[in-house]
């Protein structure tokens, strides 16, 4: 069995010479972006200067120092390129928050789904995280540092030793300190 798996695979990389084999999630997908989308995305110098329809390349340190100056926030880290039944549209976080008094940052972990983002994002800017900043283009590694940060936690903490009740895409904030962490408004 062992023999016909090793023998499946080696014909598999024979035959498949001419095709290229790409996968999506492991970097930050920015070399998939054209041009035009490219200019979309700019470094995050001031929160106050953001325009709608546009991305910014966000660091902790500079959400950490706005999150202290709201009364209320919520940072929403979510894969643009979602889809299902589980995806609800970007409008549905921004009313919640709109609603409800909260300032609400949407944070995306990769450039994978920008186009649709953007489409949802006529009102308000967006946000994607900075991973230059962590120094690695590995996704796993730069959005497990950002939520690590988000949470207080040291920057290296392993996804099991997170605490289960800190497990979310939505985090609130009051003046700074975190109050909850869900999944669900």
């Amino acid at each position: 069995m062992k023999n016909t798996k090793l023998f499946a695979l080696l014909a598999l990389l024979l035959f498949s010479s001419c095709a290229v084999i790409e996968i999506n999630g492991l970097g930050n997908d920015y070399k998939d972006l054209d041009e035009s989308q490219k200019a979309l995305v700019y470094p995050l110098e001031s929160f106050e200067e953001t325009q709608p329809g546009l991305v910014y390349k966000l660091t902790m340190p500079q959400l950490k120092e706005a999150l202290e100056q709201q009364p209320k926030a919520i940072v929403r880290v979510f894969n643009a390129a979602c889809t299902g039944n589980k995806c609800k549209p970007l409008s549905t976080f921004q009313q919640y928050a709109q609603e409800n008094g909260y300032v609400l940052y949407q944070v995306m972990i990769s450039y994978a789904g920008l186009e649709d983002a953007i489409v949802q994002a006529k009102d308000f800017p967006l946000f994607v995280i900075d991973n230059e900043y962590y120094k690695t283009s590995l996704q796993p590694i730069y959005l497990r540092y950002f939520t690590n940060e988000l949470l207080g936690l040291p920057r290296k903490t392993k996804y099991r030793d997170v605490p289960e009740e800190l497990d979310g895409q939505l985090y609130f904030f009051e003046y700074g300190q975190l109050t909850k962490v869900t999944d669900d408004l």
